[in-house]
């Protein structure tokens, strides 16, 4: 599994949900957008993450009565460890994988609402297992805790799996969804992090809280969008 591709994975896959929710509102061209999210230089440079751009995804639906654009925004950030070379037979490898995708809040006419908001944590976890043969996540969160974002507490869901990771089978995995909804966009944060013996677990679970707390929103954040 190449984890640097796991949170567009899941952006991808909540993004694409919106179009069922429009098709009986729209009755013209209507462009829906968020504003981006990134992780403070400060969060980053103390718990080792670095940043990977941020990707403007933009998703366009020809639905039954109108044309709907929407544009969101998935920042990404990756951490990497010095590891002995007889554990993944190179230098240093992946400690883990973290990103933030924000997503618009759609308004037609009276009605205020956001599709992927409308998915569960659990729902999102199987679109994206839908999308690796090489992984497999338990269905059901197996830990739950709360963590500062942006003002105000939010909740984590943690779930437990299994990845093939760089010719390793069953490597375990921890993965972290949350989904705030902040400023009038709604949040899908995803943290990834294997269980390995080079790790402590409970600090690799610190870093993710750092960077949920880290996080700064809107039109004015330092984003550096890349190409998908």
């Amino acid at each position: 599994m190449d984890r640097r591709l796991f949170v567009a994975t899941i952006a991808t896959c909540c993004v694409g949900a919106t179009a069922g929710c429009l098709e009986e509102t729209l009755e013209e061209v209507t462009t829906f957008s968020a504003s981006p999210a990134v992780v403070s230089q400060e969060s980053t440079a103390e718990t080792g993450y670095e940043y990977q751009g941020t990707r403007e995804v933009v998703r366009e639906y020809d639905v039954a009565r109108g044309f709907v654009e929407t544009r969101n925004y998935a920042s990404t950030y990756r951490r990497t460890v010095e590891v002995p070379l007889d554990i993944f037979d190179e230098d240093e490898t992946e400690a883990g994988v973290f990103g933030v995708l924000t997503t618009p809040q759609v308004s037609i006419g009276d009605e205020q609402f956001n599709p992927i908001g409308e998915l569960t944590s659990e729902q999102i976890v199987g679109r994206v297992q839908n999308q690796y043969e090489e992984l497999e996540i338990d269905t059901e969160p197996t830990a739950r805790r709360s963590v500062e974002m942006l003002g105000g507490s939010i909740t984590v869901d943690t779930f437990e799996g299994e990845a093939t990771f760089q010719g390793i089978d069953e490597v375990d995995l921890f993965v972290d969804i949350s989904q705030p909804d902040r400023d009038g966009d709604h949040f899908v944060i995803t943290a990834a992090f294997p269980d390995v013996p080079i790790l402590d677990v409970d600090a690799e679970a610190d870093r993710v809280d750092a960077m949920i707390e880290g996080i700064e929103h809107g039109d004015g954040v330092d984003a550096e969008i890349v190409d998908e």
